[in-house]
């Protein structure tokens, strides 16, 4: 596995506001932001997974390097400024692109990037420190497990966890699966071609519930997870899973993305930071995005540094950015920074 090789340029709209790579104490439009740390883990890192759990904040695993560092650690916190390690040594192993649900009283960690193996086991706990693998990993194709695969979306909707799409071995996906215990999953729309009722194959794509719907927005298609050939900025929805309606052909965010992260942010749906694809070349983005339909959006400039494949949360009624990694700099001298910091706004 090689880290995603894009080439991050300038971004055109970073020269056009004049700003520059520090911080500003306001976002316009979107109120204050504020760092809580800029020193959340026991190192920066990018691909981790994270969820809202026994009221607390959490992010598992990820890595740094060109994909060659990866992380089995299990934090939480409370309040975003201290984060406690609550195991440092998981048992699912070092892990990147995964996905981590809370559901049915257990926290739960998806599939992912196991040091380089792409997997489909499932692993749940009560506490973040005991883990009990629900599912074990494997290749044969199954009408009950979906295939190995990192950079999917995953959600809890309707009493239930489904997984949507991202990479596997074969290329990106746009199934969708659903599971009410994690060892046993059906499959609710196989992979195919893409149409006016099915989102194309994409990984890198953002999911969310919202308006007791189910939202896909944006990804990335190429021969691996590397290599971006396309990118979508469009906005989907589904009420069931199988049958998806596009919301919007194109957002005005300034042009496809991937990696970004979606997340209900007090009845309205927000987008944070991404990798913003354009002419074949990537930048990493610092915008927050909020729409409360999917259709209309209200894009604005936010402080935090540059990011893409990070983690956002909402959680005590504030938006959460935490971590990620930064191939963007206005110096040649720039290389990329794997971030730990933590900010969150209202």
């Amino acid at each position: 596995m090689t880290q995603k090789t894009s080439l991050f340029i300038f971004a055109a709209l970073f020269l056009a506001s004049g700003m520059s790579c520090t911080k500003s104490p306001t976002s316009p439009g979107v109120g204050k932001w504020e760092e809580a740390t800029s020193d959340a883990f026991s190192a920066g890192r990018y691909g981790l997974a994270g969820t809202v759990f026994n009221d607390a904040m959490w992010a598992i695993g990820g890595a740094s390097g060109p994909v060659t560092t990866y992380y089995s650690d299990v934090y939480s916190s409370g309040n975003g400024s201290n984060w406690t390690k609550v195991n440092g040594n998981a048992p699912f192993g070092g892990r990147y692109g995964s996905q981590a649900l809370s559901y049915n009283g257990q926290l739960w960690l998806i599939g992912g990037n196991n040091s380089g193996t792409l997997m489909n086991d499932v692993w749940s706990s009560p506490d973040g420190n005991n883990w009990t693998q629900v599912l074990a990993p494997s290749t044969i194709v199954s009408t009950s497990q979906f295939t190995p695969r990192e950079d999917f979306g995953a959600l809890v909707f309707n009493n239930a966890m489904w997984v949507i799409g991202g990479f596997s071995g074969a290329g990106p996906n746009n199934d969708v699966w659903t599971s009410t215990n994690g060892t046993s999953w059906t499959e609710v729309l196989a992979d195919g071609a893409g149409g006016a009722n099915q989102f194309q194959e994409r990984w890198g794509l953002s999911t969310a519930v919202y308006d007791n719907l189910m939202w896909v927005i944006g990804g990335a298609s190429g021969p691996s997870s590397g290599s971006v050939s396309a990118a979508f900025d469009d906005v989907w929805n589904s009420a069931n899973g199988s049958a998806w309606t596009r919301a919007a052909v194109s957002t005005p965010f300034g042009g496809a993305y991937y990696e970004q992260t979606a997340v209900n942010a007090e009845n309205l749906l927000a987008v944070t930071g991404g990798a913003l694809y354009y002419d074949g070349t990537s930048t990493s983005e610092y915008e927050y995005d909020t729409s409360g339909n999917g259709v209309n959006w209200n894009t604005a400039l936010a402080p935090f540094p540059p990011r893409f494949y990070h983690l956002s949360l909402a959680y005590d009624n504030y938006v959460w950015v935490i971590a990620g990694c930064d191939n963007f700099c206005d110096s040649p001298s720039c290389g990329v920074t794997y971030l730990n910091d933590v900010w969150y706004t209202q």
